[in-house]
């Protein structure tokens, strides 16, 4: 009996090693910059804001930062993606700050995959997106609706068809969600920015979270897509207010490519977006020559994004 329990418990522990470091062995790609977000993020050549990204909403944008809500009641922000993903397999870390002198704060933000993108002054439901959305997002729930005593959460769904469906936001997506966990992540050090890591590798998804100042880090869970992710979707972030509020600003986003499966066939990339490296490049150089004239009046004054 005792063998047996050891062997139970030995495999029990290898599975969780396994769950932390599935990626471990992929190979991972340099980072792609037009899918990600790196500070500072106004240019003398880029009259219009973040190259390769739309900004909406109450979204306002600083040299270090992208501040998705301010700390007001009723605000919805988003910045999108404006190049489809053209990567099978990839992996994003998002570094952010939810922060506020209020106890509790809310509602949070949240990572998106998806197949449009909700570019509208008038938020959906899931922390202002549609209901009906064709993709997944990983939600960053500050706000304990049902009053559990568990949360702050972070949550996968999914919706794959693009449904009109309804979640069940008043039980912190208990019931929706694919997988769920606990993780503070309000009011870290104004030089501790969290980091959510979601990775998509071989039809799963998978994330972690982590505080690095806090040294603390949690596997939230994984989840096995019954159809694979098509590419030509579209990466984003949105954030949303409430009664109660939070300052929600993303620091930084990297996407990485994750390498091919052992044994799996080569992946055609016809049906990807193209990017069309040398044209950006180009563009690029013709503003740093100074023909672009400066946006100095949205500079940020450098200082770390306050509470």
């Amino acid at each position: 009996m005792m063998g047996s329990t050891f062997a139970i418990l030995a495999s029990c522990a290898a599975a969780i090693v396994l769950a932390f470091h599935f990626e471990a062995d992929v190979p991972r790609g340099d980072v792609i910059h037009h899918h990600s977000l790196e500070p500072p993020f106004i240019h003398d050549w880029w009259q219009d804001g973040v190259p390769h990204w739309d900004i909406g909403g109450d979204a306002v944008v600083t040299n270090d930062y992208i501040r998705l809500t301010p700390q007001r009641q009723s605000r919805f922000g988003w910045i999108w993606n404006t190049q489809a993903n053209d990567n099978h397999y990839w992996e994003a870390k998002i570094r952010f700050f939810a922060r506020s002198k209020n106890s509790p704060g809310a509602d949070g933000l949240a990572f998106w995959y998806v197949e449009h993108p909700h570019k509208s002054k008038e938020p959906g439901p899931l922390f202002g997106m549609p209901s009906n959305f064709k993709g997944f997002g990983v939600i960053i729930d500050s706000y304990d609706n049902d009053h559990l005593r568990d949360g702050p959460t972070v949550a996968l769904i999914e919706n794959q068809k693009g449904q009109d469906r309804v979640w069940d936001t008043d039980r912190d997506l208990q019931g929706t969600a694919k997988f769920r966990c606990v993780f503070d992540f309000r009011n870290t050090d104004k030089h501790d920015p969290v980091e959510l890591n979601v990775a998509y590798y071989n039809r799963k998804v998978k994330v972690h979270i982590k505080s690095r100042r806090q040294h603390t880090e949690t596997f939230c869970g994984e989840y096995v897509m019954e159809e694979g992710l098509p590419m030509a979707g579209y990466f984003g972030l949105t954030a949303t207010t409430g009664h109660v509020t939070d300052n929600h600003d993303v620091v930084s986003m990297y996407v990485r490519t994750l390498g091919q499966p052992i044994g799996d066939p080569q992946i055609p990339i016809a049906t990807a977006a193209k990017f069309d490296h040398g044209a950006d490049q180009k563009e690029k150089e013709f503003w740093k020559e100074g023909n672009a004239q400066s946006s100095g009046s949205e500079r940020a004054s450098g200082t770390p994004p306050p509470a």
